[in-house]
């Protein structure tokens, strides 16, 4: 499986003029980097996006998750040899259940020179017209001078053999990201189908509860300690049941492994409601600043 781990980005804006000149409307949904919307296959299922350079800039990311603690922001640190907290921009995870991708916008190179990657180790070869740098297994595809997708080699054939196909988001994805708040720093749509998220530990679980889930989005901001909503719609009403009650449970074992020294780990679950209307199930984080490194510390269990 391809890139496991786990971050972006197509701009809905409306502007216009009525008799001279009109307020401009509201802005809507999150922000998408067009250079990756005109690369998503027609049969994804799941987008999940990282605002790179919004997201260094928070107090949480400088004080608990720089140096390459966030697995995807370090491998492109690592493949491209760029500083990610000055250099990238831009992180869009890609998946139709069977191949994923990541595509990663940023500043990989002087504006007057082509980026290369290569190194000991690192083949530089071409396909399409394209310049892919890697080996037969995994490689990086140079898209143009400031966007890069990352996969199994086979899966970034496949994609640039569809890319003269591709003509944005697909409806059901551009639907569902319309519902996610446009500063959110992390970020996900499903819209149904297999997942397998690169998930263990303390979150292995999670896939079970994900598998009863039709579609749904994900959103965090953490401009101010961590806040962030989970939206899940299930095929009935008694899906929806089974999820919440999982949730629930597993909210509650949270709050039992606590260690009696570590309150703060208790009340960081307190942080977190689960909430059921008919088929649909919503999860509502909100932590303060003082627990946010506490939650960070249980993520980063998985």
């Amino acid at each position: 499986m391809p890139l496991r781990n786990s971050i972006a980005l197509a701009v809905i804006a409306a502007m216009g003029l009525l008799a001279g000149c009109s307020p401009k409307p509201a802005e809507t949904g999150v922000f998408i980097d067009p250079q990756f919307a005109s690369l998503v296959p027609p049969d994804t299922t799941l987008l999940v996006g990282l605002r790179v350079e919004n997201l260094v800039k928070t107090p949480l990311y400088q004080k608990y998750l720089s140096g390459g603690k966030i697995p995807i922001i370090d491998r492109f640190a690592r493949g491209t040899g760029i500083n990610p907290e000055k250099s990238l921009w831009n992180l869009l995870f890609v998946s139709n259940g069977r191949q994923s991708f990541v595509l990663g916008r940023g500043k990989f190179a002087d504006e007057l020179m082509a980026p290369d990657f290569s190194k000991k180790g690192v083949r530089r070869f071409g396909y399409q017209g394209l310049t892919l740098f890697g080996d037969e297994e995994q490689a990086m595809l140079l898209v143009n001078s400031s966007t890069i997708a990352m996969a199994d080699t086979a899966t970034l054939r496949a994609l640039v053999d569809q890319r003269p196909l591709l003509k944005g988001l697909p409806v059901r994805l551009s639907t569902l990201t319309k519902e996610i708040p446009r500063q959110a720093h992390f970020w996900g749509a499903y819209a149904g189908g297999p997942v397998d998220l690169p998930l263990s530990g303390n979150l292995e679980n999670l896939n079970k509860v994900l598998g009863l889930v039709a579609s749904g989005t994900f959103y965090f901001d953490f401009s101010s300690g961590v806040t962030g909503t989970l939206m899940g719609l299930s095929a009935n009403v008694q899906d929806a049941q089974q999820i919440h009650d999982g949730l629930v449970g597993m909210l509650g074992i949270g709050r039992m492994m606590a260690p009696k020294n570590q309150p703060e780990m208790a009340r960081v679950f307190d942080g977190i409601s689960v909430a059921e209307e008919g088929q649909r199930v919503t999860v509502k984080v909100a932590e303060p600043e003082e627990l946010a490194g506490t939650l960070v510390a249980i993520w980063m269990k998985r």
